[in-house]
């Protein structure tokens, strides 16, 4: 896997075991397609663009959101 840091716990996603890679996944995705009820929480910046998750728009998210679970789950395949 290439060298990508964990939008969640920001730890390089090659240190993470299959667990911990399920819960900042299922973490990202909750915070990342939610922002209203998750206002509150740090910044996310998407994993995938670089950019503010707040600056995207429901298609970005969602296709940011699928291409770095595709990236995580290709790599640990």
């Amino acid at each position: 896997m290439e060298k990508m840091d964990c939008p969640t716990c920001g730890k390089d996603m090659s240190q993470h075991d299959e667990w911990q890679a399920y819960l900042c996944m299922e973490k990202f995705v909750k915070v990342a397609t939610n922002p209203v009820a998750y206002g509150s929480v740090r910044k996310l910046v998407c994993p995938t663009c670089k950019r503010d998750m707040g600056d995207h728009n429901e298609a970005q998210t969602t296709e940011c959101v699928n291409k770095f679970i595709k990236q995580v789950t290709s790599g640990s395949a």
